[in-house]
């Protein structure tokens, strides 16, 4: 009967200490891209995301979108390929099952060139361009 009260006790404890996430009420508070400091902070004081993070979030986007058959249905199992046209490097994704897939890390100042495969077919070839300010720009793929 003794341990249950203090297991409790240092659980309740446990809960309490982690830190939480508060919204800053600073007006002068910017946003993610820089402009003034983080307009979140840890309740232990500690800022939100770091120059890190802003500078990788500044220089970088994913990709995301769905690839569906003539008749518009969702194929599952497609084989989603991005070329980074300035390396040639090229990164594959097997679509899920609603037929979506997801990019992420991908250069702001690259174009890249996609295109899917399923069963012997491919889609037409499409452009994610350097010039597109979409942070998360969606392209959706159809094979014929």
């Amino acid at each position: 009967m003794l341990h249950r009260p203090v297991v409790r006790i240092l659980a309740a404890a446990a809960v309490f200490t982690l830190p939480l996430l508060c919204q800053s009420t600073d007006p002068k508070a910017g946003d993610m891209s820089g402009n003034g400091p983080p307009a979140w902070t840890l309740s232990n004081g500690e800022k939100g995301p770091s120059k890190e993070d802003q500078k990788r979030a500044a220089t970088e986007r994913s990709l995301s979108g769905f690839v569906t058959d003539a008749d518009g249905k969702a194929i599952a199992g497609a084989v989603v390929q991005l070329k980074n046209t300035r390396t040639l490097q090229v990164r594959s994704f097997i679509t899920r099952d609603k037929g979506d897939y997801y990019f992420s890390g991908l250069s702001k100042d690259v174009d890249y060139e996609l295109k899917a495969q399923s069963k012997g077919h491919t889609s037409s070839s499409k452009t994610l361009s350097s010039f597109d300010s979409k942070a998360t720009p969606v392209i959706n793929l159809q094979i014929k």
